[in-house]
């Protein structure tokens, strides 16, 4: 990734939070920061962004792709109202997903470049969740993750 490139991901953490209308504060409990002060220092550079955060930023309607590459996905719009349930995510499920998605990929062979790992990880994270007992059956989420990661 450029130099560009990653200094410019504070500016676009800031422009998706302000496109989905969420305060500083606001994103920063969603996404699971037990203080917006971390938030704060990561868009006045003060602080490196982690891929952990881009991962807990993934389900609050943030388009992780635009903030990585600066090339919109397509997917802001629809995750932008789904994340204007107001219901808070599961970090722990969605940390599960990505660390489970990560280690069937490179069972397969395949090498997932974080963009993509952390966009099928909030697409089953959803699907899960729209599921009466899936978010919590580990069966369901191994045999919903190899099926996405050997298309």
């Amino acid at each position: 990734m450029s130099t560009e490139l990653v200094e410019n991901i504070p500016l676009r953490i800031r422009e998706e939070i302000s496109i989905l209308g969420l305060s500083l504060a606001e994103a920063s409990r969603r996404a699971g920061e037990n203080s917006p002060q971390r938030l704060k220092d990561i868009l006045a550079g003060r602080q490196k962004c982690s891929a952990d955060l881009v991962a807990r930023l993934a389900p609050l309607g943030v388009d992780i792709s635009y903030v990585l590459t600066g090339q919109r996905s397509g997917q802001s719009i629809e995750r932008a109202s789904e994340a204007s349930s107001g219901e808070p995510i599961d970090v722990a499920q969605l940390v599960r997903i990505v660390e489970r998605l990560d280690a069937i990929a490179t069972e397969a062979g395949k090498r997932l470049p974080a963009t993509k790992l952390i966009e099928i990880a909030a697409d089953v994270y959803n699907y899960l969740q729209q599921e009466e007992e899936g978010a919590q059956d580990d069966e369901k989420l191994n045999r919903t993750l190899k099926l996405v990661v050997n298309r």
